[in-house]
């Protein structure tokens, strides 16, 4: 009877490592595959930018204004608009790409927040805890200029706290990027000045 009992819950635990392992699998495929669709936009983007007509690309439907490159991490998303600061509604773009959160325009004077996802995957913004204070973050806007940013400032915060995404000095060009740390309790915050 007890050796009956050990091969039902043996049977039940093979089921629920089997079914742990499947949506494992599904969730990095899926990121994946939306990594080989940022990489075709960001091919997209950066032919469009060789045009004179200069055409808008999109993404899923949310315009594309920029790029992100951390050659450190090997890391190259479209920056999407996404015309809002609402937390909820950022949800969806974020799983595509990278988000503008917060701020003007690519590579404009002032502080440009950008968001992404920290994925166990490394896609997203999921290798930026590797970067360090000195490390260099470019942005390519929709003129095809593309500036260096170096990283002076790196701490983890509360997700509510919003001086991240106040300009002190409209004078230079800042760029902030934000994502999740601590199972999505805190944000790992990255700030970066652009290098003359």
């Amino acid at each position: 009877m007890k050796l009956k009992i050990y091969k039902i819950i043996f049977a039940i635990l093979l089921i629920a490592v089997i079914v742990v392992i499947g949506l494992i699998a599904v969730k990095y495929g899926k990121n994946y595959l939306n990594d080989q669709e940022t990489q075709k936009i960001v091919e997209t983007f950066s032919r469009s930018l060789e045009n004179e007509t200069k055409e808008n690309v999109t993404m899923n439907g949310y315009k594309v204004i920029g790029i992100v490159k951390i050659p450190k991490i090997e890391l190259e998303y479209p920056i999407l608009d996404i015309d809002t600061y609402n937390p909820e509604e950022t949800k969806e773009p974020m799983k595509i790409s990278i988000v503008k959160y917060w701020g003007g325009q690519v590579n404009e004077y002032g502080n440009l927040s950008i968001a992404g996802h920290n994925n166990y995957d490394g896609t997203m913004f999921g290798k930026t805890k590797h970067l360090q204070i000195g490390d260099i973050v470019e942005l390519t806007d929709l003129t095809g200029t593309t500036i260096q940013y170096q990283i002076y400032d790196r701490f983890i915060t509360d997700p509510n706290d919003v001086t991240i995404l106040a300009t002190n000095d409209n004078t230079i060009r800042e760029t902030t990027l934000i994502t999740c740390t601590n199972g999505n309790r805190e944000r790992l915050i990255l700030k970066a000045k652009e290098t003359k």
